[in-house]
């Protein structure tokens, strides 16, 4: 059950995109950063109590399973109907929390149609409205929630364990911040955010 739960959360982080039909194709501005000057930095990683690494499984379903690999950047062709320019995934545990993780998850992307659909979907995606905790705070589109008995799937869910995510969209990335453990990570995930976010200035 354990496997399927990790599966299931996989999926939706690694879910492909999908071009939407509505309305023109708004193509972004190529001079975009690129995603590797918005990977926390050695000094953010330890301003924010976190350490690379995480779950064994997690990792090699993540691709990195390489010694002291915790952060891989995937670079792809673009066309019209392949939007997703780059992928970046960090894997960390949070210090001082027991069994909590964290992934973080960055896509860039060429138009802004795929950009604002994939993240109306990613980060409604099987979740019930009883665990949104914020909306529209870290910019003009994004959402933190935590798992609730409302999301599909939450009679899956083990006892005691609380899944934080925070969805933002910033120029060309959608970023995705989710953990994986205590029920006191909240801040924890709304600072590595706002680490995220300040790269951007």
């Amino acid at each position: 059950m354990k496997h399927a739960i990790i599966a299931v959360m996989l999926a939706v982080l690694l879910v492909g995109c999908t071009t939407t039909e509505e309305g023109p194709t708004v193509p972004i501005d190529s001079s975009v950063v690129d995603v590797s000057t918005l990977l926390l930095a050695p000094q953010d990683i330890a301003e924010i109590r976190l350490t690379p690494g995480g779950e064994a499984q997690t990792l090699e379903v993540l691709g990195l399973t390489s010694d002291n690999q915790y952060c891989k950047t995937e670079n792809y062709e673009t066309s019209e109907s392949s939007p997703l320019a780059q992928l970046a995934t960090c894997s960390y545990t949070i210090d001082g929390m027991a069994d909590t993780s964290v992934i973080i998850e960055m896509k860039r992307f060429t138009n802004s149609n795929d950009l604002t659909g994939t993240y109306q979907y990613e980060s409604l995606h099987l979740r019930g409205a009883k665990g949104l905790l914020a909306e529209n705070t870290f910019g003009d589109q994004s959402r933190f929630s935590v798992n609730s008995d409302d999301d599909y799937g939450a009679e899956f869910n083990p006892p005691g364990v609380s899944f934080y995510s925070l969805y933002f969209t910033k120029d060309s990335y959608l970023v995705h911040v989710t953990t994986k453990g205590s029920a006191d990570a909240k801040e924890d995930v709304a600072s590595i955010g706002r680490r995220i976010l300040a790269k951007f200035e």
